[in-house]
């Protein structure tokens, strides 16, 4: 059973995007198909979403103008955010490393600095990040 905490219960009105007026949840972070991190979903039972594109898209930065209801204060919003974009950013790279290019299979161009050690570390670093940000949240 996946693991979830709550956020709390989105102001309306308030600007973040598909989630107004809603109770929402986070779920917790899950290592997926042996090589990612999967993290950063959030919603409830009629919503899927993720935080980056909800939190940190939104303009909206402090909790207590976010959320009518949460036991999250402001001073460790700041925090969570920090740590979120750390986390993306660390995604990222080590999808870099571990695949290659994105968009075409042209080995030798775009694969240039494929390198499994380093997504291996990367990815190290984000169970890190993601385990700080599930003990504040927890």
């Amino acid at each position: 059973m996946e693991e979830k905490i709550l956020l709390g219960k989105i102001r309306k009105n308030v600007g973040v995007k598909y989630v107004e007026g809603e109770l929402i949840f986070l779920s917790k972070h899950q290592w997926n198909c042996g090589w990612y991190w999967g993290f950063g979903y959030i919603g409830n039972k009629k919503t899927h979403t993720h935080f980056d594109s909800v939190f940190l898209e939104s303009g909206v930065l402090v909790a207590s103008e976010i959320f009518e209801n949460t036991k999250i204060k402001d001073s460790q919003w700041w925090i969570l955010r920090d740590l979120f974009i750390q986390a993306y950013a660390l995604k990222k790279c080590a999808e870099i490393y571990r695949l290659g290019g994105h968009q075409t299979s042209k080995k030798g161009i775009t694969d240039i600095i494929k390198n499994d050690l380093k997504a291996k570390v990367l990815n190290e670093d984000l169970e890190i990040i993601l385990d700080k940000i599930w003990s504040i949240l927890t």
